[in-house]
């Protein structure tokens, strides 16, 4: 049987649905695309091409990977985040979507100085620092492969203006410092709590889990935060959206303390400004 661009995708959307994906369509593009060496644009330009016996060779593990429930961004170790290509791979949490309005909100605050904590691949603190080039940003991830995989995509994208520090939230910076922002997307999964195969099965534990109620690493991000950011300082945490009233009552002790909604609608983040030392 000779396969076109166009058959093989809807034998390859219908295979990986009855395998559980939930997004066949999709990642049956992206996987295809990759296996080609070019864009998902270019499938629908040459939709009725027949594809090569070394083109289908080259897809085959592919989609045989997505069948296990790998996640297409290890496949293919990448992730697009705000507009860039960042580099991933297993051991790597792997951004989401609704992370970027995380980006949005501390770019909005115009801050000079920026921490991202929890910065996993760097997705966020990098792309703040590629949208402001007048920023100075640091980042700090407790995972060694993690770091490494952020001070690549520093690089990658913000050469000379992102800085990636390996430790525990605070105790990773190298000394006293004051910042305008401090933004993280910490683990905040409550132990135990059911994920899809995918998540459970391949991404680390360490960047999804946090304690009994998810919000083991927020109270000591929280904690600290006053000593490290300047007065009137913006602050902003990811959350899952049960936490919402818990992460602002955490707060207290800051001023113009908000939720804010992703676009489906959900409590996702929180934010506020320090007022005082």
């Amino acid at each position: 049987m000779t396969f076109t661009v166009r058959s093989l995708l809807a034998w390859a959307r219908e295979w990986l649905a009855g395998k559980g994906v939930d997004s066949p369509r999709l990642d049956a593009e992206l996987l295809l695309a990759h296996a080609l060496g070019c864009d998902r644009v270019r499938l629908y330009v040459d939709v009725d091409k027949p594809l090569s016996a070394e083109e289908l060779a080259r897809f085959k593990p592919l989609i045989q990977r997505r069948g296990a429930r790998e996640p297409v961004a290890y496949i293919l170790c990448s992730k697009e985040f705000y507009g860039r290509g960042f580099e991933l791979g297993p051991g790597v949490f792997i951004p989401r979507p609704e992370t970027e309005l995380l980006v949005q909100l501390a770019l909005e605050s115009r801050p000079e100085r920026v921490l991202d904590l929890c910065a996993g691949s760097g997705a966020v603190g990098v792309s703040i620092a590629a949208e402001r080039p007048e920023a100075r940003v640091d980042l700090v991830e407790l995972s060694p492969q993690a770091a490494a995989c952020a001070r690549r995509n520093a690089e990658k994208h913000a050469p000379g203006r992102a800085r990636v520090f390996e430790g525990d939230l605070f105790a990773a910076l190298p000394g006293p410092a004051r910042y305008d922002a401090l933004v993280a997307n910490p683990p905040y999964l409550a132990s135990g709590q059911p994920l899809m195969p995918d998540v459970i099965d391949h991404e680390p534990h360490l960047a999804l889990f946090a304690g009994d109620d998810g919000l083991s690493v927020i109270r000591r991000i929280v904690e600290g935060a006053r000593s490290w950011l300047s007065p009137g300082g913006f602050f902003a945490t990811e959350i899952d959206p049960s936490q919402a009233a818990a992460v602002r009552e955490l707060l207290s002790g800051f001023t113009d303390v908000k939720v804010v909604r992703d676009l489906s609608g959900q409590d996702r983040h929180v934010t506020g400004r320090h007022g005082r030392d």
